[in-house]
């Protein structure tokens, strides 16, 4: 295959569906040589910010000059953005190398009566495989959507697992609660593991008291009573944690709690490295790590005069984190609004939650077919009594809103990581 025709075996594989279990994976990666066993890895979980969190790790790691190999979904900008080595996008020629490998895996699966793997299990699956033939040294390993039932736990030689922020979100597959969602999560969590867990709320914060009843795990937490914030505005912010002062340069609210929960995997990858006979990660290279680190899409500036924001967020929850930092930088002021949003999302919830910042909302079809069309969202905003008009595309979306805005005004992206990077794109272009 060329990294084309690899990209179509993948999307042809997507029509499977999604289906609960391990046995396709397990099944699939003992055919490639276990791969996931070869890299120690760092594992991480939750409903919001794990790719900010991987992020600071990332840096840090690369800076005490570890290869790191970096396993996220989705991509924003481009697909071959999921598996990145020392923050490099791996090559065309990798990708299609790889997944011809694979695919003769899955052929003999198939043969011998086997289900065939879905595409985020391929995708998984090529993760492994890739930073096992790089000769990475460590990798960060995000889960899709779950924990215990993820095509990513399958790994066995794990530095860290860590838990980021929990809140209600594909509830269909996880559970109809903050405690269910959390003890899914939580299954990534093996015997003897280090668990590192974001500042929690009461609710997720008992649920893992809960499942140590059963499990034998270190638990590592970030602790907001040992956080005190100096400054926070669009400049970054800067705090002391544990006595120790850090600065970071990734905007909202919430970027303070991520880097924290950061700060702990790292000291918990201290604790394995002592433990190994490997180099301990320094303050300074931490230090250092947080300041240099950026994640896109995440409350990203990408334009000034009006100020242009893009913010992923895409559930509830982070609809709230969203709204936090809003007020935090641009008190007492409204935004021109562009969104799109998922049918399987509680987008009423989210309305409500940021209806009041709202000076009017252009709004866009999320790609795929769980997009929402536009219209139906502009009525929905309309309902609410929101000014809203559905936009034919996202050019045209970002056009009506920065006219709208003034050179005064503020401009806010939102409603899903899958649609966000053409906007950032088409900003870029622009210079």
């Amino acid at each position: 295959m060329n990294y084309r025709e690899a990209l179509n075996y993948i999307e042809e594989k997507g029509k499977v569906g999604i289906t609960p279990g391990l046995t396709r994976i397990i099944e699939l990666l003992k055919r490639l040589g276990d791969p996931q066993d070869k890299v120690p890895a760092i594992h991480i979980a939750g409903t919001n910010g794990k790719g900010s969190i991987m992020a600071y790790i990332e840096e840090t790691l690369i800076l005490s000059g570890l290869k790191v190999g970096r396993y996220i979904s989705p991509a924003i900008f481009d697909y071959r953005e999921r598996w990145k080595i020392n923050k490099e996008e791996v090559s065309e020629e990798d990708v299609a190398r790889t997944v011809t490998f694979i695919s003769k895996a899955i052929e003999e699966m198939v043969n011998e009566g086997m289900e065939c793997p879905s595409s985020f299990e391929i995708e998984t699956a090529a993760a492994f495989y890739m930073f096992k033939e790089n000769d990475c040294d460590i990798m960060l390993i995000e889960c899709g959507m779950g924990g215990k039932g993820d095509a990513t736990n399958v790994m066995k030689h794990k530095v860290v697992d860590i838990l980021a922020s929990v809140s209600l979100d594909h509830m269909e597959y996880l559970g109809n609660t903050i405690e269910e969602i959390t003890k899914e999560k939580l299954g990534i969590v093996k015997k003897n593991d280090m668990l590192v867990t974001y500042p929690l709320i009461p609710e997720v914060e008992k649920a893992v008291e809960n499942y140590m009843v059963d499990h034998e795990f270190r638990w590592r937490k970030a602790e907001s009573d040992a956080l005190y914030v100096i400054k926070s505005d669009l400049d970054g912010s800067t705090f002391f944690y544990r006595g120790m002062e850090y600065a970071i340069s990734m905007l909202g609210s919430y970027q303070i709690y991520n880097a924290v929960c950061a700060i702990e995997a790292v000291q918990a990858y201290n604790r394995y490295a002592l433990k190994n006979g490997e180099i301990e990660i320094s303050y300074e290279t931490l230090k250092e790590g947080l300041l240099k680190s950026s994640w896109p899409g995440r409350f990203s500036v990408i334009r000034k005069a009006p100020y242009v924001i893009v913010d992923g967020a895409h559930n509830p929850d982070a609809w709230a984190k969203l709204k936090e930092s809003f007020e935090l930088y641009f008190p007492a002021k409204k935004a021109i609004f562009v969104a799109g949003v998922f049918r399987d999302k509680d987008f009423d919830k989210m309305i409500d939650i940021l209806g009041p910042y709202m000076k009017r909302c252009y709004t866009v079809t999320a790609p795929g077919i769980r997009g929402l069309p536009a219209e139906d969202l502009a009525k929905y905003m309309a309902n609410k009594s929101i000014d809203s008009k559905a936009c034919a595309n996202a050019n045209q979306a970002l056009s009506c809103a920065i006219e709208a805005a003034g050179s005064r005004g503020v401009v806010v992206v939102t409603g899903s990581l899958s649609y966000i990077g053409q906007f950032v794109t088409m900003e870029i272009a622009k210079g």
